[in-house]
């Protein structure tokens, strides 16, 4: 009897160290799990501050290209619209010179005209 109360008492300690153990192994698991998930929630932090700023800085980018794109597209409008007048004012000159032109070839003609009719007029009187 006395054996079978310290087989008892031996397989009763025994079970209570392994009920222990188990305890320890839960609360050790218990503890990386935790020490892991703030590992984690530290790292998806972090994460997401590197987006955002990375965000940020595509936005800032996209802002700085566009006003750029702007201001050259203003410098190409006011270089087209002066190139426009430049031509409209060479056209126009070239036009100007073109009635120049005609009006002193007419009036040349007259002149010949006139030149032709004395000269004969002169001709015929000396004839």
């Amino acid at each position: 009897m006395r054996d079978l109360q310290r087989t008892v008492v031996a397989l009763r300690s025994a079970l209570e160290q392994a009920h222990q153990d188990r305890q320890r192994e839960t609360q050790d698991a218990l503890s990386s799990a935790y020490n892991e998930s703030q590992q984690i929630r530290a790292t998806v932090g972090s994460l997401r501050t590197v987006l955002e700023q990375a965000q940020a800085e595509k936005e800032l980018a996209v802002k700085s290209a566009v006003v750029s794109a702007q201001g050259e597209i203003t410098q190409l409008r006011d270089t087209v619209t002066a190139l426009r007048m430049s031509l409209e004012r060479a056209a126009q000159e070239q036009a100007d010179a073109v009635q120049a032109l005609t009006t002193a070839h007419y009036a040349e003609i007259a002149q010949l005209h006139e030149t032709i009719r004395a000269l004969r007029i002169t001709l015929e009187a000396g004839a």
